[in-house]
């Protein structure tokens, strides 16, 4: 079972231009001040890079940087909405913005690079 799947994430949408991946902030997922963990928050922003990084190509993450905006609390529903940067042939960055809902203030911003190759056939 992926980590993605035991947190809960859920797919809602994948492709090159735009991928949205949620999940709901339950009681496992608090730190000590009784808001979201901020490794709840990178783990989800994390796998909506990993998919829209990896849908053409393979892709592996070279850097990540995580700034935190606004707290999440227990029944929040978060979505992390990941785009494009910039797209070469070796190097793609991607802006991975983590929301409260659908189109909630931004709680946090995850900018990440990945190394990119063809997939091995």
């Amino acid at each position: 079972m992926s980590l993605a799947r035991t947190l809960g994430m859920r797919v809602l949408e994948e492709t090159a231009e735009k991928t949205r991946v949620a999940l709901t902030v339950t009681p496992g997922g608090l730190n000590m001040h009784g808001t979201a963990h901020g490794g709840l928050l990178f783990s989800l922003a994390d796998e909506a890079f990993a998919l829209i990084s990896n849908l053409e190509v393979q892709a592996v993450a070279v850097e990540t940087h995580l700034s935190f905006f606004r707290p999440a609390r227990v029944g929040d529903e978060l979505v992390a909405v990941a785009t494009p940067e910039r797209v070469g042939r070796t190097l793609a960055t991607y802006r991975v913005e983590v929301r409260r809902g659908e189109a909630g203030e931004v709680l946090a911003l995850f900018l990440g690079t990945v190394a990119r190759r063809e997939r091995d056939h």
